[in-house]
């Protein structure tokens, strides 16, 4: 804070000794206060360029480390972590081939259940039609016996 404020007193007072100096008619505050705050621009971007070398340093430190510690790798891991990855994808490879076996097999079990609910639709119509056919021929017998008890 105090940064800001002794960089603005001397903007200020280098600008009023500039501004005097040429022409004391022309110095406004509104001239101040534009300076003041080019000022106060200047001194945030100084600031935030301080906090981006810092933090490229810590980048560069953070590199460097896992630089270090990847050199430093057993290669029979890694042979064994990549064995792994190609295992895993040959596994997800067999899982894709069942999943496409299993949906052919559903498309074939929806066929086949298509198929069972047409013949209970023909097998309850044969069922009807022996029914009625049944109940007629009863009828009919029973007209018989009432013809022969005449």
């Amino acid at each position: 804070m105090k940064k800001y404020i002794v960089s603005s007193f001397l903007a200020l007072s280098l600008t009023m000794g500039t501004l005097y100096a040429e022409d004391t008619t022309s110095c406004t505050n509104s001239e101040a206060i534009e300076f003041i705050g080019a000022v106060n621009t200047l001194n945030d971007a100084s600031d935030l360029s301080f906090t981006l070398v810092q933090n490229s340093k810590d980048l560069l430190a953070l590199s460097e480390s896992l630089l270090a510690a990847g050199s430093n790798a057993n290669s029979e891991y890694i042979e064994a972590m990549l064995k792994l990855s190609d295992d895993i994808g040959d596994m997800a490879e067999r899982i894709l081939e069942m999943a496409d076996k299993i949906l052919i097999m559903a498309d074939k079990i929806g066929d086949m259940a298509d198929r069972i609910v047409e013949t209970q639709k023909i097998q309850s119509e044969n069922v009807k039609l022996t029914q009625d056919n049944l109940l007629k021929a009863q009828a009919n017998f029973n007209q018989a016996l009432e013809n022969l008890g005449d």
